[in-house]
């Protein structure tokens, strides 16, 4: 997960703090999604070309929530983010965004990685017996590079049990052995 900058926290923490004191935090959510998802970072570069007046931009940026129907704090909350050329920053506020959400309602997203599908019941059962009071959201992904094992990603933490890994280690013992 890359990091986000202290200015993307910063406006991520505002929008999440005035969406839940107005209790619309699922509602903006959906809508700084909705425009993740449609918005691609063409929009933040071509906004961010100095030709552009910020009035300009503010009344592309106005025509945009009005058209899809944005709540009044998302499109406050564009038009400030427009009016002080962070559009670029989208990527890392609603990568922050979500995190608030998911930290607020105890959500726990789990990365499963291993080379084919995986029963996730046991894996379930024991990530609820170590995290009871968070809800655990299991993602498996396929992916034929670890060679084997698992690969586990909760939050920032990885355990990585995957086959490429422990021949990784081994390579490595082999290497501090021979020199």
């Amino acid at each position: 997960m890359p990091r986000v900058s202290v200015v993307a926290k910063t406006y991520a923490k505002t929008l999440f703090t005035i969406a839940n004191n107005q209790n619309l935090i699922d509602k903006i959510a959906d809508e700084i999604e909705f425009f993740r998802q449609n918005f691609s970072n063409n929009l933040a570069h071509e906004l961010k070309n100095p030709v552009i007046s910020k009035s300009d931009m503010q009344k592309i940026i106005n025509e945009v929530t009005k058209k899809f129907n944005f709540s009044k704090i998302t499109s406050n909350f564009f038009s400030s983010v427009v009016k002080n050329r962070r559009l670029n920053l989208m990527p890392e506020i609603h990568q922050e965004f979500n995190r608030l959400v998911m930290e607020y309602k105890k959500i726990l997203e789990v990365e499963i990685i291993s080379i084919n599908m995986v029963n996730l019941d046991n894996i379930k059962k024991l990530l609820e017996k170590s995290y009871p009071d968070k809800k655990i959201l299991i993602k498996n992904t396929v992916s034929p590079k670890i060679l084997g094992g698992l690969q586990i990603k909760i939050g920032s933490k990885i355990i990585d049990a995957s086959i490429k890994s422990q021949l990784e280690q081994i390579k490595k013992e082999c290497l501090m052995a021979i020199n």
